[in-house]
């Protein structure tokens, strides 16, 4: 366990994630390099498994893609939660740290190294990196706000499932499976988390979607936490659907 520990930090230091997935459009014969500084970019409506309802947008993005290889960028965003629907206050606060856009402020790095190439589709290793601001809801005193770091890296699978050229129209499949962690200091996981959260946690991640045309994606994620103290609480597994919308 401690192994799978250590590589676990290893690899956050190098760490990509779903609602936020850069998809390669590019055909593998022919790719040209460039770089991009987007603001405002993507707008996504989310809803989890445990009662939550929230809305995040990507403040700004720069994204790079090498006529290589390799894809990378930074980015910012934010998240509001509209609904926060479950009884239990650190389920709660879960949601915030299990939702990779989570935070009233979220930014980190992200970045891809393509493994195989083909006509129509890709397989790549992702990885993503940051650092979470959450307002969340204390179990006591009246401390409101915490910051998170996390980390992820996994393999990304990329297919286009239709392409219709004279209609200008696409559909993008994708599925991507990730390790991932969190670590958060112990005052704050005694205030909101009552200290059934270790300072450093690991689960995995599976997220699956379709993307319209580049401008419309469907995405399912599911995220868990399996090195918790209560397994009946925080360690549950969540599900999250997202409607994201590309600018």
């Amino acid at each position: 366990m401690k192994k799978i520990l250590y590589l676990l930090l290893l690899v956050s230091f190098f760490s990509l994630d779903a609602q936020l997935l850069e998809l390669d459009y590019r055909s593998p014969v022919k790719k040209e390099s460039f770089f991009k500084v987007n603001i405002l970019k993507k707008f996504i409506g989310g809803v989890t498994t445990l009662g939550h309802l929230d809305f995040s947008t990507e403040l700004m993005g720069v994204d790079y893609k090498s006529s290589k290889r390799l894809m990378g960028g930074l980015y910012l965003l934010s998240t509001y939660t509209v609904i926060s629907g479950n009884k239990d206050v650190q389920k709660n606060n879960l949601s915030h740290l299990l939702n990779p856009l989570g935070g009233r402020l979220n930014g980190g790095f992200y970045f891809s190294v393509s493994l195989r190439e083909k006509e129509k589709s890709s397989l790549k290793i992702s990885s993503r990196m940051g650092i979470k601001g959450i307002q969340g809801t204390p179990l006591k005193g009246f401390k409101t706000n915490f910051t998170s770091n996390y980390g992820s890296l996994g393999l990304l699978y990329q297919r286009l499932f239709y392409e219709d050229a004279r209609e200008n129209k696409r559909i993008d499949f994708w599925i991507n499976t990730r390790l991932m962690l969190n670590k958060t200091n112990s005052e704050n996981l005694e205030h909101f988390f009552d200290n059934e959260l270790k300072p450093i946690s690991y689960g995995y991640g599976l997220q699956t979607g379709l993307e319209f045309n580049q401008k419309l994606r469907l995405v399912f994620l599911l995220n868990q936490f399996i090195n918790t103290h209560a397994a009946e609480s925080v360690g549950i597994p969540v599900l999250r659907f997202c409607l994201v919308y590309l600018r």
